[in-house]
C-alpha cells in the first residue's frame, strides 16, 4: 500500500483529487492549466484523479460548460482512480473534501506532508514566506496549514444543476487565483 516517492525533476507536480474525477478535480486541473497559458512559468504540471474514482468517464456536463465558458479546455478528459503510483508521482495533492483527504491518508500515510485540502492550502499560503518554490513551498505550506475539516469542503456539483456548477467553479477559481501563482513561481 506504500507509495514510495520517485526522484523528482524540477517540475512541481500538483494533483487535484475529488470523488469520481468528473467534476471538481478535472475542472481545477484544466482551469489551472488555462491560468498558466500564455505565461512563461514552466515547471508546474497539473493532473487529477478520483478517490475511489470512476475510471473512463467524461467530465460532468455542467462543470464542462463552466470550464469552457471560462476559457478552459474540456475536451479529452477521461476520469481515473487514484493509485499508489499517481500519489508517488505527485509533489502536492489537493483535495476538495475532508473525507477524501482522510481516505488518502488512510491508504498512503507516508503522503501526509503533501496532502492538503483546497481551502486549507489557500489558508496556509497566507502564512508561507514569499519566494519559496517546489518542495520547499510544499513543506512550508504543510507546516503552516491549519487542521483540515469538513467546514472547508467544496460541495460536489454533480447532478445538482447549472447554479451549483457555477458556485463550485467560482469557489475553485477563487482558490486557484491564490494557489496557481504561488505553486507556479
Amino acid at each position: 500500500m506504500g507509495a514510495t516517492r520517485k526522484p523528482r525533476t524540477e517540475q512541481l507536480r500538483v494533483l487535484f483529487v475529488c470523488t469520481a474525477n468528473i467534476a471538481r478535480s478535472p475542472y481545477a486541473e484544466r482551469r489551472a492549466i488555462h491560468l498558466l497559458a500564455g505565461t512563461h512559468r514552466l515547471g508546474t504540471v497539473f493532473a487529477s484523479a478520483g478517490i475511489p474514482g470512476v475510471p473512463g468517464r467524461p467530465m460532468d456536463p455542467e462543470m464542462a460548460e463552466q470550464l469552457s465558458a471560462r476559457g478552459g479546455d474540456r475536451s479529452a478528459h477521461v476520469s481515473r482512480s487514484l493509485t499508489a503510483e499517481i500519489i508517488a508521482q505527485s509533489d502536492l495533492v489537493v483535495t476538495f473534501e475532508f473525507a477524501q483527504r482522510m481516505r488518502i491518508l488512510d491508504a498512503w500515510p507516508d503522503a501526509a506532508a503533501r496532502v492538503l485540502g483546497l481551502h486549507q492550502l489557500v489558508d496556509a499560503i497566507g502564512s508561507v514566506p514569499s519566494g519559496l518554490s517546489g518542495q520547499e513551498l510544499v513543506q512550508a505550506a504543510s507546516r503552516a496549514s491549519a487542521p483540515d475539516s469538513m467546514t472547508w469542503d467544496v460541495r460536489d456539483p454533480h447532478r445538482r444543476g447549472r447554479a451549483a456548477a457555477r458556485r463550485c467553479a467560482d469557489e475553485i477559481d477563487d482558490a486557484l487565483a491564490v494557489i496557481v501563482p504561488v505553486v507556479a513561481g
